[in-house]
């Protein structure tokens, strides 16, 4: 398989599932790569790049779940002083919310059934909330904003709350293991996009900072300021890279220069300032 077909069975998969309200099934990742007989190993490492995509992939367990004891708990999280005052707001709110009745659970299946489906969804919805706060609680990541993951969680609710469909809606066990489920997979899926953006977002941080310190290495050799070919060419990348580098921190490059060795014309001819 060649990478171009690689990459177009994957986005086909981003496709598919973002016409299935962001879910696709194990088996359906494992059918698409059915002919190139994918290791196991190689599946899971499909379904790790879906669910950088935002895709719940249902059926698959990451390793480190699989591996994880079953009695080890995670330690406690350290919430940022911002977070624990959004967090004591929010649990605050959440205690005003109207708490669920011991027989209020067959009053909304009747509910659904009988046509009052609106009502009934907002306020399994509603009864939902806390459950919402203690996953996102369990699956807490730093660098990752606690009441971004918890709006996730709820968005997620709302729309899968609303597609309960009344004919099934008579097993309450069910019910509520579908909702935990969804809710689970839909934030780790978030939780994994966040991720992946943290790491990238680290590491131009990390190229900004190796070219600053090339050019300053530079400059300090030179006696003068260092241009922009200069310092590309200590640091081995292209100058497009480094002018990029330059814009991503901020840096203005004029379109004039006064190298004298060989030049190109246009801003990337101009010095790189550190």
């Amino acid at each position: 398989m060649t990478k171009n077909e690689l990459n177009d069975k994957l986005q086909q998969l981003v496709r598919e599932a973002a016409a299935g309200d962001g879910h696709i099934q194990r088996s359906e990742v494992e059918q698409c790569f059915g002919g190139e007989h994918f290791s196991p190993e190689q599946i899971d490492m499909v379904c790790e790049f879906l669910l950088s995509r935002s895709v719940i992939v249902d059926g698959y367990i990451r390793q480190e779940q699989k591996n994880a004891p079953a009695a080890e708990e995670k330690p406690a999280a350290s919430w940022t002083e911002e977070e624990q005052k959004w967090l004591d707001m929010y649990e605050t709110d959440l205690a005003a919310v109207r708490p669920e009745k011991p027989d209020e659970w067959d009053q909304l299946m009747d509910d659904l059934r009988s046509g009052a489906a609106a009502g009934a969804k907002r306020r399994i919805s509603e009864i939902f909330l806390p459950e919402v706060l203690k996953i996102a609680k369990e699956m807490y990541q730093p660098g990752v904003i606690l009441q971004d993951v918890i709006q996730e969680g709820n968005l997620q609710l709302v729309l899968f709350a609303d597609q309960i469909a009344p004919a099934g809606a008579s097993d309450e066990a069910s019910v509520r293991k579908a909702l935990e489920t969804e809710l689970r997979e839909s934030m780790q899926a978030y939780l994994a996009a966040q991720s992946e953006v943290h790491a990238r977002d680290s590491k131009l941080v990390k190229k900004a900072e190796d070219f600053h310190d090339g050019v300053e290495t530079l400059k300090n050799e030179y006696g003068r300021k260092v241009y922009l070919d200069e310092a590309a060419d200590f640091m081995n990348i292209s100058e497009d890279e480094a002018e990029a580098i330059l814009r991503l921190t901020g840096d203005q490059v004029p379109d004039d220069t006064e190298n004298g060795g060989a030049q190109s014309s246009g801003a990337s001819d101009g010095p790189a300032r550190g």
